[in-house]
C-alpha cells in the first residue's frame, strides 16, 4: 500500500473511530507499528490529526482542506465516473472555467485530444497537468498560493478572472443542500468560484454522494445557479437537476 493511500485510511478510521492507537491501526491495515508512526507524524505535521501517547485522535477538519496529495486520492473510483459524465459535454473551440479541487483536476486528466479549447483555471495542478497537451489554450490566474491546495486565490486571482467569460464553469464543493445551496471551506476560494459561476453560460458541479446534505463554512451560491450536478450516484429528486 502506497503512503498517501494509508494515510487516507488512517484518516477514514480517525473520523469514524475519534481515536485508535498504533496497534489497532497496524493490525487494520497489515502494517508495522514503525511505519504507523511515521505516518502519524506526517499526518500531523499537515494539521489533520493530534499524536496522543500510543495513538492519535481525530480532528474536526470540516471547514479545513486536506493537502492536494491526499484529497487527489479520495474517492478516485467516484471522481473517474463524473470526470467521464462532464467529459460528454466538452467540444472542441468552447472556453472552460476549471476550479482549482481535486475533482475537477481529475476531468482536467481527460481533456486530450481536442483543438482551441481555451482554459481558465486558479489551480496550479490542474494548469501543469493541461499543459501537456498541445490543443489546449491555458490562462492562469495568478495571485496568492494557497500551499496545502496548490492554488492561486485573492484580489490578483479575481480581479484577472473577471476579464473572461466561458462557455461551462467545472466547479466542485465542500457540501451541497437543498436550502443553502452550494458550500466550502474556504472564502477565498468560494470568492473565485463564485465569478466562475456569474461569467459562465452554464455551471457544472461536481460533488461525490458524501457530500450531499452537507453544510460548510462558506456559502459559495444557491442551487439555482447551477445548471447541472454531476455526481457519482443517482441525484436525490429533492436537488431539481
Amino acid at each position: 500500500m502506497l503512503p498517501l493511500e494509508r494515510q487516507n485510511k488512517i484518516l477514514d478510521i480517525l473520523e469514524k473511530r475519534q481515536a485508535a492507537t498504533v496497534d489497532e491501526l497496524s493490525a487494520i491495515l497489515y502494517s508495522s507499528g514503525a511505519t504507523i508512526r511515521r505516518d502519524l507524524q506526517a499526518l500531523e505535521s499537515k494539521g489533520l490529526i493530534r499524536r496522543t501517547h500510543g495513538g492519535a485522535v481525530h480532528i474536526d477538519n470540516s471547514n479545513h482542506d486536506f493537502p492536494m496529495t491526499l484529497r487527489e486520492n479520495e474517492n478516485l473510483g467516484a471522481k473517474e465516473v463524473m470526470a467521464q459524465r462532464a467529459l460528454a459535454l466538452i467540444r472542441d473551440g468552447q472556453t472552460l472555467f476549471l476550479d482549482s479541487s481535486s475533482t475537477v483536476c481529475r476531468l482536467a486528466r481527460h481533456l486530450t485530444g481536442f483543438q482551441r479549447l481555451r482554459v481558465i483555471t486558479n489551480g496550479l495542478k490542474t494548469a501543469s497537468i493541461l499543459s501537456e497537451n498541445d490543443g489546449i489554450e491555458i490562462y492562469g490566474t495568478g495571485g496568492k498560493l494557497r500551499d496545502n491546495a496548490m492554488s492561486f486565490v485573492g484580489t490578483q486571482a479575481m480581479e484577472y478572472t473577471r476579464q473572461f467569460h466561458a462557455d461551462y464553469a467545472f466547479i466542485s464543493c465542500r457540501g451541497i443542500d437543498t436550502e443553502v445551496g452550494i458550500t466550502d471551506s474556504d472564502e477565498d476560494e468560494a470568492q473565485l468560484k463564485r465569478i466562475y459561476i456569474q461569467n459562465a453560460k452554464r455551471v457544472v458541479l461536481l460533488c461525490d454522494s458524501s457530500k450531499l446534505g452537507q453544510r460548510h463554512f462558506c456559502k459559495v451560491a444557491p442551487l439555482d445557479t447551477v445548471w447541472k450536478i454531476i455526481t457519482n450516484v443517482q441525484l436525490p429528486a429533492e436537488y431539481g437537476r
